[in-house]
């Protein structure tokens, strides 16, 4: 039974496993360790507000909890029981995370308990959805998965704070913007329907790519980052349309594929701007978590965010567009071709 099992686990179980035990493990640390920097206690709570970033302990675990999700997703092969098992996990570990937010876990004893019993709880939610997934994966939200990865890993990489003095925020970001990127290279080569030596070559610029944009995201000052940000971003989201469609075949195959290439050059550094103004001026749910998680309140001369709304909402607006593009602008070989005189006669 045991060999059985072996043989039958792939690289995107590897892939799901790893991530989903990475992201669990991250958040748990960050709960117990990170969190408690980022409040205020006593008279402070009364007489003063957050700013800028204060919360970006609790960015980086929602964005942990994001890619745990992704990751079922990925183990599941985009069907419906992953997209039903991983709505359902992400809802939970975020209620549960307000809830402990609010009763200010924290300590080593803490970070044990946490780590473990969420690394315990992202290991089951694949192992279920792996005994009831289909034999085939399900393109469209393997695409969307992918797609929210690679528009998230850059604004994690990028995740600052207001003294951007704290020695664990340069590694947590790294860690967490490189383990997105390998979700999205999962998700997306999960989703193609063949691998062939241009996706293998793509996987391996992105991975490059991938190690310069969130060095640079860190080395870069902050507020001189942005650059580097949406860079990356766009070159991953490239990757996506290019990964998870049908390799065109021939020059004029490559055009029409084209705009479909270029829709994340335009598209991502205008939804990111957007995204957040929406979520920071029209409906404000950063405000919302941070009441729920009974922090003191961001100052309403600065600005209360959260990356993970931003990254989610942008990579499902673009991973929508990249799939209607590639359903339009489908390769020559994947159209039926015209009937002949003689079968016309015949019909």
């Amino acid at each position: 039974m045991v060999y059985r099992f072996v043989m039958r686990v792939g690289w995107r179980d590897v892939v799901a496993v790893g991530c989903a035990v990475g992201a669990a493990v991250f958040w748990g640390i960050d709960l117990a360790y990170w969190q408690p920097l980022t409040e205020r206690s006593g008279e402070l709570v009364l007489f003063s507000y957050a700013e800028n970033n204060t919360y970006w302990a609790r960015d980086l675990r929602l964005c942990a909890v994001v890619a745990i999700v992704l990751a079922v997703l990925l183990a599941g092969r985009g069907g419906r029981h992953a997209r039903w098992t991983g709505l359902v996990v992400g809802t939970a570990w975020i209620g549960a995370d307000l809830l402990l937010n609010r009763s200010d876990v924290r300590g080593d004893v803490a970070a044990v308990v946490l780590s473990v019993a969420a690394a315990a709880a992202a290991l089951a939610a694949i192992l279920v959805v792996r005994r009831r997934r289909g034999d085939g994966p399900e393109h469209r939200p393997l695409v969307l998965g992918a797609a929210v990865s690679a528009a998230l890993a850059p604004l994690v990489a990028g995740i600052e704070s207001p003294t951007d003095t704290e020695a664990a925020l340069t590694p947590a970001a790294v860690t967490l913007g490189a383990l997105l990127t390998v979700l999205t290279l999962g998700l997306a080569l999960a989703a193609a329907p063949d691998l062939e030596t241009v996706h293998w070559v793509t996987t391996g610029v992105v991975v490059v790519a991938a190690a310069g944009g969130l060095t640079l995201a860190r080395v870069l000052e902050p507020g001189n980052q942005l650059g580097s940000m949406m860079l990356l971003g766009t070159l991953q989201l490239t990757a996506v349309a290019l990964l998870t469609g049908a390799v065109p075949r021939g020059a004029l195959a490559w055009l029409r594929q084209l705009p479909k290439l270029l829709v994340p050059l335009v598209l991502y550094p205008a939804l990111v701007l957007f995204t957040v103004l929406v979520t920071v001026y029209l409906v404000p749910v950063p405000s919302w978590f941070t009441a729920l998680g009974g922090n003191v309140p961001v100052n309403a001369a600065d600005s209360d965010t959260l990356y993970a709304l931003t990254g989610v909402a942008t990579g499902l607006l673009i991973g929508w567009l990249l799939l209607i593009m590639e359903r339009a602008l489908a390769v020559p070989s994947a159209v039926e071709a015209p009937r002949t005189v003689e079968a016309v006669a015949h019909s």
